[in-house]
């Protein structure tokens, strides 16, 4: 038996377009509805914490890691797709570039790390946690489109990648074991 892996999308956050939003912290309701989240039976197992080197993976990990109590680890490649701060974009024209990464898998679109780059980087963290942990149940606190590359990869839809990623709400989470997908993330 192997480790079983909750992903977690972070909290709701503060939107604040004036910083990057690697920056951004979760909002009041988010930490609200993370505190609720954490007290779920299905977290209550929990043996590990796993979030990314953002600051709304690191709180929203905090919560459950005061909930349970238990150890809590950085690992940086589980941070969002890179892409360069751009404080004008519009939500329409973020949109746009989402598409157009989520349906271009292999190329670095507007200075956007390509979705290859980034599946190469999650898969390689998935590796490390399988490593750090033995048959545990562990909790991955990760972001948006990250995680549907992921997941995408996992079921065979790169060909909805956006869609899906359109309809991944704040604290979506889901469960693999073994590279299989036993609870989906949307």
């Amino acid at each position: 038996m192997s480790n079983s892996l909750y992903f977690l999308r972070h909290a709701e956050t503060n939107i604040d377009t004036s910083i990057p939003p690697h920056e951004w912290s979760i909002s009041s309701d988010g930490l609200t509805r993370t505190k609720e989240l954490a007290k779920l039976n299905v977290f209550q197992k929990i043996d590990g914490i796993v979030y990314s080197s953002e600051k709304k993976a690191y709180q929203t990990a905090e919560v459950f890691a005061k909930e349970l109590p238990v150890d809590i680890y950085e690992l940086s490649e589980f941070s969002e797709l890179r892409r360069k701060h751009e404080s004008n974009l519009s939500e329409t024209d973020y949109r746009r570039r989402v598409r157009e990464v989520l349906t271009h898998w292999d190329s670095s679109i507007h200075g956007w790390e390509s979705v290859t780059e980034a599946l190469g980087r999650i898969t390689d963290a998935v590796t490390r946690i399988n490593r750090m942990f033995y048959n545990k149940n562990v909790l991955v606190v990760s972001h948006g489109l990250l995680l549907t590359i992921y997941f995408c990869h996992l079921k065979n839809f790169q060909s909805i990648a956006y869609e899906r990623w359109s309809q991944l709400s704040f604290l979506a989470w889901g469960l693999v074991q073994d590279g299989h997908v036993l609870i989906d993330i949307i």
